[in-house]
């Protein structure tokens, strides 16, 4: 009856993150194409006018957030295809990439955290959410709703940055938790990280590991999908409100030097009303 309910579950997530996927594209089609009339188009990427920076960011950064893209870019195909094999014969390759991508995805995770509170260019301020962030989110909204041309800067990255990326975080560690559980192979003392991780507690609770592990598979399932979006959303957010920055970001065409405002938190520019067309 179990397997029942959560093969249900299943299918309903299909639905409901396959119609999400296709109305997030749509809705971002549409926020860019408003952008035409309201002159931003112009300004960014006819005149190339685009938010100032007072400085690029190391190169370990840059590294570890490329690493970790074409990671979570396997994880996502390997994912997507141990649901929906669309072509004979590949589980066993995809689950193998997908092992394999978990594990460097966990590493460098571990490692960017390390960087961010431990190492010698410590950068958790930059994501740290102040009493002044809160404040401009108002602000930050209604420039992203174009209610605004005005979109307040009162760190590096906005207010919402801030909150996405840290919302990835804590979905990075959900999912890692959630994918361990699947595994069932014995590792620790006969123990599987199934047993582990979920056995014990949810396990109990359900009356069956098997069922646990079913649990932890739709939540790492929906997380999945939540990744897909979110990404979707804030590749989107950073190639239209960027673009040079991020060209910069991932080595592709270097930041000019002096281009760089000689003083600013970054994004000096965008803090200024957009000039309509």
């Amino acid at each position: 009856m179990a397997a029942i309910l959560l093969a249900q579950v299943n299918t309903w997530l299909d639905a409901i993150f396959i119609l999400l996927f296709f109305g997030v594209i749509a809705f971002v089609i549409f926020h860019f194409s408003v952008s035409i009339p309201t002159g931003r188009f112009r300004k960014k990427w006819r005149e190339w006018k685009w938010p100032e920076h007072d400085h690029t960011s190391p190169a370990l950064p840059k590294v570890l957030h490329a690493v970790h893209l074409a990671s979570m870019i396997a994880l996502a195909v390997s994912g997507l295809y141990i649901r929906f094999p669309f072509f004979d014969g590949g589980r066993t390759p995809m689950r193998y990439v997908h092992y394999v991508a978990m594990t460097i995805v966990i590493i460098n995770f571990v490692w960017r955290v390390w960087y961010a509170f431990f190492s010698k260019q410590r950068d958790w301020r930059r994501f740290a959410i102040t009493k002044r962030d809160l404040q401009s989110m108002l602000g930050v909204l209604k420039y992203y709703g174009y209610v605004s041309d005005s979109k307040p800067h009162v760190a590096e990255f906005n207010v919402m940055q801030k909150m996405t990326y840290i919302l990835f975080a804590l979905l990075m560690m959900a999912q890692a938790f959630t994918g361990l559980s699947l595994l069932t192979q014995p590792i620790l003392f006969g123990l599987s990280p199934r047993e582990v991780l979920v056995g014990w507690w949810l396990g109990a609770l359900l009356g069956d590991v098997a069922i646990a592990g079913a649990v932890m598979r739709i939540i790492h399932y929906i997380i999945n999908w939540l990744f897909i979006i979110l990404t979707m959303i804030h590749f989107y957010l950073a190639v239209n409100e960027d673009f040079p920055i991020g060209l910069d970001f991932f080595g592709i065409k270097k930041y000019p030097r002096e281009k760089l405002a000689a003083h600013g938190h970054g994004h000096a520019a965008a803090s200024h009303p957009v000039e309509a067309e």
